[in-house]
């Protein structure tokens, strides 16, 4: 399975909230310097995750992005799919690995 630079950093994300989960709304600024992400494309992949309805935003001064559910409840693969489109098996799945192991 190949997974885009877009897909790596939507699971990174993902992976940030999913550690905070019970911490409440996360800054973009602060997931963008934990994942080490690029804080602009961050901006859009969490639009397009809040538009799928797996993430929530929440504006204010203590406001950011926060999962919609339970880290549990959420496939991978669905995030996945979503950014980067159907999944086909194509290479192998070392990036995804490494990934994980973070």
């Amino acid at each position: 399975m190949k997974i885009s630079q877009k897909g790596l950093y939507a699971l990174q994300a993902m992976m940030t909230l999913a550690r905070r989960h019970e911490q409440g709304a996360i800054k973009i600024r602060e997931i963008a310097a934990e994942s080490d992400l690029p804080e602009k494309f961050l901006e859009l992949i969490l639009l397009e995750l809040k538009n799928a309805r797996i993430v929530d935003s929440v504006r204010g001064a203590r406001g950011g992005y926060q999962l919609r559910r339970d880290p549990a409840e959420i496939p991978l693969s669905d995030i996945i799919r979503l950014v980067d489109g159907p999944l086909a098996p194509m290479g192998d799945a070392e990036q995804l690995r490494g990934l994980i192991a973070k």
